[in-house]
């Protein structure tokens, strides 16, 4: 592989970041290709010197304040765009992007301190834009682990959150090591947890994984959403125990012979029923399924 010609970041190898280069041209390439639904107003802006996008639909009330996936490596408004605009009109909710800072040019804390910004400054000018009603974190993979840090950060301030196969624990101890060639397999996750971890004295750090917060007590009601064979559902199922051991609502869908990405792809047949429960969820009609005979429904 070609080495790039500029420095690469000190705590990855040239090959590396030779990698996320021309993984990002690919994603950038590819994006341009993707169809993109009109939405009534998309605007571009400043949330105190993060790059946001605001996406409103007609008759848009709340807000759900996106925060991408890619491994803290990959994304952005440019990748996502197609996806988030069929998102803010599926749901019939204005979404409010998020464009944080991309390791491992920027390693862990930026991304968190992005996601920090971009709320406090939403929930500052929301209704200046007409959007009075409630803002709801939601994210994929490493968007849903920042999603889970700022409500853990800011609890009793948000109504739900909406996490889908989160990205959590850098150990990877917990992913499932039996799936037979998944999607996102473990020597990626230990890849991408390498580019967005600089300093590994961090990994203990609840900003940086949500799954060491020792409580998730007053958490907002949840939504979490999984692909079948992705090797990121046994964590998120520790997840869901855990909340729900704190006496946090959480409802839960797997959705079948899906792979981790699914959820911003068109290329399956479980995106948009995922879109579809998502609006269920907001307006309070997805309810949650019955527990198994014996497992004890809370």
């Amino acid at each position: 592989m070609t080495e790039p010609a500029f420095p690469h970041p000190a705590h990855v190898s040239a090959e590396d970041y030779a990698e996320v280069i021309a993984g990002r041209a690919e994603a950038a390439e590819a994006a341009a290709e993707e169809p993109k639904e009109p939405v009534a107003e998309v605007i571009d802006l400043d949330a105190d010197g993060v790059p946001v996008r605001l996406y409103r639909p007609e008759g848009a009330w709340g807000t759900l304040l996106y925060l991408h996936g890619g491994g803290f490596v990959f994304g952005g408004l440019v990748t996502h765009d197609g996806f988030i605009r069929r998102l803010a009109n599926r749901t019939g909710w204005a979404v409010l992007a998020v464009d944080y800072r991309l390791a491992p040019e920027h390693p862990y804390p930026a991304a968190v301190e992005d996601t920090e910004t971009a709320a406090a400054w939403w929930a500052r000018e929301a209704a200046s834009f007409g959007l009075t009603g409630p803002t709801v974190p939601i994210g994929d993979s490493a968007g849903a682990a920042l999603a889970q840090g700022l409500t853990l950060r800011h609890r009793g301030e948000f109504r739900a959150q909406i996490l889908v196969y989160p990205f959590l624990d850098p150990s990877c101890a917990s992913y499932d090591q039996a799936i037979d060639a998944p999607d996102l397999d473990l020597e990626a996750c230990r890849w991408f947890w390498a580019m967005y971890v600089a300093d590994p004295a961090h990994t203990a750090e609840v900003d940086l994984d949500p799954f060491q917060a020792p409580s998730y007590a007053g958490q907002p009601n949840t939504f979490v959403q999984f692909a079948e064979t992705d090797v990121l559902v046994p964590t998120g199922r520790a997840l869901i125990e855990r909340l729900r051991g704190d006496g946090v609502m959480v409802i839960e869908r797997t959705y079948p012979g899906v792979g981790h990405g699914y959820w911003r792809r068109t290329d399956n047949d479980q995106a948009e029923p995922s879109l579809r429960d998502i609006a269920a969820f907001l307006d309070g009609s997805l309810n949650p399924e019955p527990a198994p005979a014996g497992d004890g429904a809370r």
